[in-house]
């Protein structure tokens, strides 16, 4: 993980130095707010034998942090992160829980003619179940704990981007975010998320 955070920073202060007005050729920052839909299965304990679902309206978080490695390309890390807006009540042993998904990885986003751009991401996801997710989460824990567990997921979206400075740009997209873990019980955790985000763009 370390080597990773590393080559994506290096990567990012090479193209720092290149940068350009209006241009995708530099470090690389975007921040992303949205809300969508979630199903979400979860358990609260490692040995819960079956899952919980939930499925409705959702928020979502997405952060990228990168640089260019070729031209309207850049690789960045990942951290997103999918929130349902209602909580569970799991009586007095556990209280209000409210579910979520993060993912943090490794990912690349592209721009085409007219500033439209395509993104994938791919890493560590992990979810969580407790009082404590706020309505805009997005960690990844190094240390899992008995409502933490961690798995694989994947990100993928699109939309458009426009230019407001010669380094900012504002933008609307579109996002699929998946992904899946199991407990100590092999009970499999999944969440599926599709949300509406506006981001704003550092390039």
């Amino acid at each position: 993980m370390k080597k990773l955070l590393f080559l994506v920073i290096l990567t990012a202060s090479f193209a720092f130095a290149e940068s350009e007005p209006k241009a995708h050729d530099g470090f690389f920052l975007s921040i992303a707010l949205g809300m969508g839909y979630q199903s979400i299965d979860f358990v609260v304990e490692d040995w819960q034998r079956d899952t919980d679902n939930e499925t409705g309206l959702a928020t979502d978080i997405d952060v990228k942090v990168g640089g260019r490695i070729s031209y309207n390309t850049l690789m960045h890390l990942t951290l997103a992160g999918t929130t349902k807006t209602g909580t569970v009540d799991y009586g007095d042993e556990y209280g209000d829980i409210k579910p979520n998904m993060s993912l943090f990885g490794l990912g690349v986003t592209h721009y085409f003619v007219g500033n439209f751009f395509a993104t994938a991401s791919c890493g560590i996801s992990q979810f969580h179940a407790n009082s404590d997710v706020a309505v805009l989460s997005a960690t990844v824990k190094s240390k899992g704990s008995e409502d933490v567990n961690t798995g694989f997921g994947f990100q993928i979206g699109g939309g458009k981007e426009w230019w407001v400075s010669d380094n900012w740009g504002i933008g609307a997209s579109a996002a699929f975010l998946y992904g899946f873990a199991s407990n100590l019980n092999d009970t499999k955790e999944t969440s599926l998320g599709i949300t509406m985000r506006l981001s704003a763009t550092w390039n």
